[in-house]
């Protein structure tokens, strides 16, 4: 499937470079030859190293080695910026040749003595689309490098309040902070983290929840940064689930069943080793006063494509009383709607992460937008349906794009009220 899938995309890309070459030719029509030959020779030598990669990372996927950090994050982000630009370049192509071939029917058939000519206006309409194809291409490019280099670990805080209803008082003004997707498999050096746990530590949180996705792919991702999460420190203890990279799922073959297995029981190590307490369909109840507090973790459970459905909320809730009040940490938003609101009503308050908020956006007072909102219903922030509540948090880390524009890396600190 792998494989496939990286032929057919380098199949893609090579096509589209030689289509989206013409742009740059034209750009470089009136430039000295020496300039000319600068930029064939440039255009040229990132599209060999593109396919030089893609052969290079479908190697470690055959012999079944993750491929190093930096060519995992960085290079694969770049060849996805300028794939990405070049897409939306060619658009402008297709309408350009689309333009000339109608242009070219109308001149053979039904106006057959016009002569097409430079200076007229249809032809400058059309060269201004061809011009618009680089400009359309170099405008992305510029706005996503700046999100790897500025945006990528510009870590942003968002207090939220949360009022649950009939929350006795020994539970109230109670601070819960929430991480989540870290993707470790995309960090080059361990400083950005430590950042992260300064600034979570220092908020003096009752609870903290981490809502999955800690690693990109296998669970060794993780191992680097054990000491550095490991230090973070909540009064009432850490808590957290798996996400749907946490399976080694994106890795391990589906018959690869011993591979699964060693990924899924490293997985459970590194968070006993971190200090974090590991939901598995499970929950840890809080008592204060004669008060209780349940906290469910599920384990993934996605309602979209093939993401994996191994949450059990029921097995979870066992050991729970019905006066409880329960917040429920499960990775995918889907499952809010699919199976939360309709069957179980007694949870006040999901905590999700997953989309990213596709780490892509725009966010200013008043206005919230992303791709992401038309796959996710629910897919950054607070959202409430009667007296339920999820709160989805717009993650830590990145995968794929190593960068963010406009949607910046979340920590949430929620007060109980």
């Amino acid at each position: 499937m792998y494989l496939t899938f990286m032929l057919v995309f380098t199949v893609i890309v090579l096509l589209m470079d030689v289509y989206f070459y013409r742009a740059v030719k034209y750009l470089f029509r009136n430039k000295k030859e020496t300039s000319k030959k600068l930029a064939k020779y440039i255009y040229w030598s990132i599209t060999a190293l593109v396919l030089i990669f893609l052969m290079i990372a479908s190697y470690y996927f055959i012999i079944k080695v993750a491929p190093p950090k930096f060519a995992r994050t960085y290079l694969m982000g770049f060849i996805f910026i300028v794939t990405l630009c070049k897409i939306a370049g060619s658009v402008f192509l297709l309408l350009y040749d689309f333009f000339r071939s109608v242009l070219f029917l109308i001149n053979k058939t039904i106006y057959r003595k016009v002569e097409p000519t430079k200076s007229n206006n249809a032809i400058s309409r059309a060269e201004f689309l061809k011009k618009a194809a680089f400009v359309t291409a170099a405008i992305p490019f510029g706005t996503m490098m700046y999100g790897v280099l500025k945006s990528a670990f510009d870590y942003t805080i968002h207090r939220q309040k949360l009022k649950i209803t009939n929350l006795p008082n020994s539970f109230k003004d109670l601070k819960i902070v929430q991480l989540s997707d870290i993707h470790s498999g995309s960090f080059i050096t361990d400083n950005p983290l430590k950042e992260v746990v300064e600034l979570v530590n220092n908020e003096k949180p009752d609870l903290i929840f981490f809502t999955g996705d800690l690693v990109n792919e296998i669970s060794e991702e993780a191992l680097p940064f054990i000491d550095v999460l490991g230090q973070l420190k909540a009064t009432h203890g850490v808590f957290s689930i798996l996400g749907n990279h946490d399976y080694g799922d994106y890795f391990y073959q589906k018959e690869d069943v011993e591979g699964k297995k060693h990924n899924y029981t490293l997985m459970q190590k590194i968070h006993k080793k971190m200090g974090w307490n590991l939901l598995l369909n499970d929950n840890h109840v809080i008592e204060k006063n004669d008060d209780r507090l349940a906290i469910l973790g599920v384990e993934n459970w996605g309602d979209k494509g093939r993401f994996q459905k191994y949450g059990d909320i029921d097995k979870a809730k066992n050991g729970c009383l019905d006066s409880d009040i329960k917040l429920l940490l499960s990775h995918d938003p889907s499952h809010w709607e699919a199976q939360v609101l309709p069957n179980h009503t007694d949870i006040a308050a999901t905590f999700s992460g997953h989309t990213h908020g596709m780490q892509f956006g725009i966010e200013i007072p008043g206005f919230k937008w992303s791709p992401s909102q038309y796959m996710y219903s629910q897919w950054a922030g607070l959202y409430q349906k009667k007296n339920q509540q999820i709160y989805v948090n717009r993650g830590l880390g990145f995968i794929g794009y190593p960068g963010r524009v406009g949607i910046l890396p979340e920590i949430t600190v929620f007060e109980l009220a």
